[in-house]
């Protein structure tokens, strides 16, 4: 963040509320011990999230909405409703887990976690050019994933942080009571988990850990506002839920780079356990033109779709505001964004 920036943060904003709600709740429930915390973390999401869509109309309808253009066309009106509830469970408990993790034992997150697809990590380190898994937003935002993984012994070392922005640089936009309260306590596991705050950009860290045939962990789900898509480089547009929407394409050139397999791994909740699924390896296009790059995340996508179908209420952007203005309606107005490669090449492509 920048001294201009910096001037213009305001102390609080209103949707700090609800950040705040879960700094509460988070700094309360240490008073237990962990074994409680995570035995109860699914009925004190429940009963978070309630309260949170009683007081809140706006939410429940903003993610009702959402809903309906995500999987309209295959659940009924109250099916939608249920997604709706269990959604807003399923945040609050991507919340409170994570906090949870520092005071847990690798047995521990076993208990609470499985892991299933061993057999293609395998198979894909068998050549000898380790594997990058390439994960999303869904049953977890990332840290219960990666505790999952390295307690079940898989050797992994998760990717963050975005393109373009020196490690430990990445300072987060938000109110002062944000940044210096809440995303303190959010942040607080990866000091424990093996993460490394990069970007997508290949560096020497990230060619060692595949030169020992370890896995990389990276997200390629996330989504961009209409800034986010004004400032970027790397951007491929491809076929996404019910529209097109922008996708930074690090996820994809990174694995490009170092010639490495492509594994999809996703989580799902199935009550209070976490199941993490690693998949097949993506066939990706031979070539790193615009075209091939799209048809990648396109493959990607096309198996995160799956997931999000068949349980939207798991997907961390289902209520997100955002929503409607990343996921464009192909048959809707465009906006032109220019999209350049590292080689200085630009090409012009509809949003």
């Amino acid at each position: 963040m920048t001294k201009e920036q910096s001037k213009k943060t305001s102390l609080v904003e209103a949707k700090d509320a609800g950040f705040l709600a879960y700094w509460a709740v988070a700094k309360t429930l240490r008073l237990f011990s962990p074994t409680f915390r995570i035995k109860n973390a699914l009925r004190v999401s429940r009963l978070c999230s309630r309260i949170w869509l009683a007081l809140s109309p706006s939410e429940r309808e903003r993610t009702m909405q959402n809903l309906r253009m995500m999987v309209g066309d295959r659940y009924s009106e109250a099916e939608l409703e249920r997604f709706n509830r269990l959604h807003h469970d399923a945040h609050v408990w991507a919340f409170i887990v994570p906090s949870i993790l520092p005071q847990l034992s690798h047995e521990q997150i076993r208990e609470m976690t499985e892991v299933r697809g061993l057999e293609h990590l395998e198979a894909a380190r068998a050549q000898g050019r380790g594997a990058v898994l390439l994960s999303a937003h869904i049953g977890t935002h990332g840290y219960v994933l990666i505790a999952a993984l390295v307690a079940h012994g898989v050797p992994v070392t998760a990717v963050t942080g975005r393109e373009g922005i020196p490690a430990g640089q990445d300072e987060p936009d938000g109110s002062w009571v944000y940044r210096n309260l809440v995303h303190p306590l959010r942040e607080e596991p990866r000091a424990h988990l093996p993460f490394l705050t990069r970007g997508l950009v290949p560096d020497r860290k990230m060619l060692k850990t595949l030169q020992r045939n370890e896995a990389l962990w990276i997200q390629g789900d996330m989504h961009l506002t209409e800034k986010d898509v004004a400032n970027e480089h790397h951007l491929v547009t491809v076929p996404f839920l019910w529209g097109e929407a922008p996708f930074r394409s690090g996820p994809i050139r990174l694995p490009k780079a170092f010639n490495a397999p492509v594994l999809p791994t996703f989580a799902v909740r199935e009550g209070s356990k976490l199941i993490v699924i690693i998949e097949e390896p993506l066939t990706l296009q031979p070539d790193n033109s615009y075209e091939a790059m799209a048809a990648d995340m396109r493959a990607y996508l096309e198996r995160l779709e799956q997931y999000i179908q068949a349980s939207p209420d798991q997907w961390a952007f289902t209520r997100h505001e955002n929503l409607p203005k990343w996921i464009r309606s192909r048959s809707g107005n465009s906006t032109q964004v220019t999209v350049t490669f590292s080689r200085g090449v630009s090409q012009v492509h509809d949003v």
